[in-house]
């Protein structure tokens, strides 16, 4: 058994690392429980039947309850560096500083989760071959409630009757003017730009922008496209660009997810003045 009970980071990344456990407890037939989920838990109602091995335990005292119950334990084992029996606490904090994907697919993690209650402590653990596989039942898993798909499909309908191509724009600042120095962090001139070459891409049909942000913009400054713009939930925004033909950002997960959620093409900005061709757009899996 696997316990997931703390993700760093928001929505986004919390579906990438849950996603690759989930699609690794099916392939290797363990029970799955996630007790960090719960300020996101009432944004998603399965669409299908298609059930995964996974529980998610609903905000509440229980889960609360849990989660102290585990943070103690693990500050216990760690600080009289005990062993509790049947639980294994893993670690892969060398993996998380040289940024180097840990496989959750090795034997020995395997046979772990098959017989003990293992919770995993990082970030880089990764299962790429079987989240690819199980793709299909984490989208039905995470399928967003109708009131938010009814949402995305009135904005998406709106953008179509206004062009022929949509872009996702996934503007990202707020903590990204501290992350990784601050590389990430770009005006509207330089997203303004990206939309200029864009638009070059595809000469003699009309793009459509659907822009994306956690922070209000002022519609103005994108006077010179065609451009949908407005203050949306996360999930809204997120699943929005999952609809596109086209998205492009920063590097993050928000962007990546919804890329990989309907293989849609994304190109990530590494550097504000690079240009951008057909070629710099790829999906997930590329």
């Amino acid at each position: 058994m696997v316990i997931i009970k703390r993700i760093n980071g928001q929505l986004a990344n919390r579906l990438h690392f849950l996603s690759y456990f989930i699609a690794n407890s099916k392939a290797y037939s363990y029970p799955l429980l996630v007790t960090c989920f719960p300020e996101y838990y009432s944004w998603f109602s399965p669409a299908g039947d298609d059930v995964l091995r996974v529980t998610f335990t609903r905000p509440g005292i229980k889960q609360k309850a849990i989660n102290k119950i585990l943070n103690k334990l693990h500050t216990l084992a760690s600080k009289f560096r005990i062993k509790l029996p049947g639980i294994i606490f893993h670690s892969i904090a060398e993996n998380d500083l040289k940024l180097s994907q840990y496989d959750i697919n090795s034997p020995e993690f395997v046979k772990l989760a098959q017989h003990q209650v293992v919770i995993p402590e990082g970030w880089v653990y990764r299962d790429y071959v079987n989240f690819k596989k199980y793709l299909p039942q984490i989208k039905n898993l995470f399928s967003p409630k109708q009131e938010f798909r009814d949402a995305i499909q009135q904005e998406v309908n709106r953008a179509r009757n206004m062009g022929d191509i949509l872009i996702g724009v996934h503007i990202r600042r707020g903590d990204y003017i501290d992350f990784n120095g601050g590389k990430w962090f770009y005006s509207n001139e330089v997203y303004i730009n990206k939309m200029g070459q864009a638009e070059q891409l595809f000469a003699g049909k009309q793009c459509v922008f659907i822009i994306c942000s956690q922070e209000k913009l002022d519609a103005n400054e994108f006077s010179g496209f065609k451009t949908v713009i407005a203050q949306r939930p996360a999930i809204v925004d997120l699943y929005l660009l999952a609809e596109c033909d086209y998205i492009f950002g920063p590097p993050s997960t928000f962007t990546g997810w919804a890329s990989l959620y309907n293989t849609v093409p994304a190109y990530y900005i590494e550097l504000a003045n690079e240009k951008i061709t057909i070629n710099s757009f790829k999906e997930f899996f590329d």
